[in-house]
């Protein structure tokens, strides 16, 4: 059964196609009348008056149109997004007793709007829009790491290889006589 509330009669009529029906109207317990194709316990029989039957095609909404031909260009158009580090370069080796040094990324194309994320051994250690994320008072040893571009909602648009960088302090031990 099709029920049509009586506001949305006159848009039903507007825009489908012109098909002689019977239309009941029913009037419910709570007082609320809604319209119907299918005749129900209760129902009366409406007769629309001839003036419904004048119906005309509706005209496309230009902006509609524009936007809808925008977001098929788009969807043919896949951007591949790129994340890359730019220092250190992989395997390598830095030598800081405190333990700090910088890790700097670039994206392609920089006008996408993400941001960096940095993993650095197997956690999340900031997430930036520069792509430079300066740490301090990692322990020696050897540190795998990688980044991530991702977008507002947290969606990963690229990411880089895991890599390496081997962190050297001088020791408390030696030369301490």
């Amino acid at each position: 059964m099709k029920l049509i509330t009586a506001p949305l009669l006159l848009l039903t009529v507007i825009t489908s196609p012109v098909v002689a029906q019977d239309v009941y109207k029913v009037v419910k317990e709570d007082g609320t009348v809604l319209y119907t194709d299918t005749p129900v316990k209760g129902s009366e029989s409406v007769s629309m008056p001839p003036s419904t039957e004048n119906v005309s095609e509706s005209i496309a909404d230009p902006a509609i149109v524009k936007r809808a031909a925008a977001s098929n260009n788009a969807a043919k158009e896949k951007i591949e997004y790129s994340v890359n580090i730019t220092t250190p370069q992989p395997e390598a080796t830095i030598r800081n007793n405190l333990g700090n040094f910088t890790i700097t990324s670039t994206a392609t194309p920089a006008s996408a709007g993400g941001r960096f994320q940095l993993w650095f051994d197997g956690s999340v250690v900031e997430t930036n829009a520069t792509g430079m994320f300066h740490l301090s008072g990692i322990n020696r040893g050897a540190h795998d790491y990688y980044i991530e571009w991702i977008d507002n909602k947290g969606k990963t648009l690229a990411s880089t290889e895991k890599q390496t960088l081997y962190l050297h302090q001088a020791s408390a031990l030696i030369n301490n006589n």
